[in-house]
């Protein structure tokens, strides 16, 4: 990012853009990151819920 004001002017429509997309991609980048974390733990909670079948097996067997 220039510091000169004078740059600063000359390149307003430049930096301006410059600094959406990046808010876009950074934006894009947490949602997609939430909705992983999501299926993890989706994924997480269907495994859990089915070790705690096993264990009812096991523990029922002994």
């Amino acid at each position: 990012m220039p510091t000169d004001s004078d740059d600063v002017q000359a390149y307003a429509d430049l930096l301006k853009r410059d600094a959406e997309a990046y808010f876009d991609d950074v934006e894009r980048y947490f949602r997609c990151q939430d909705q992983v974390r999501r299926e993890v733990f989706d994924q997480a909670q269907k495994f859990s819920e089915g070790y705690a079948r096993v264990l009812e097996i096991v523990r029922d067997e002994q």
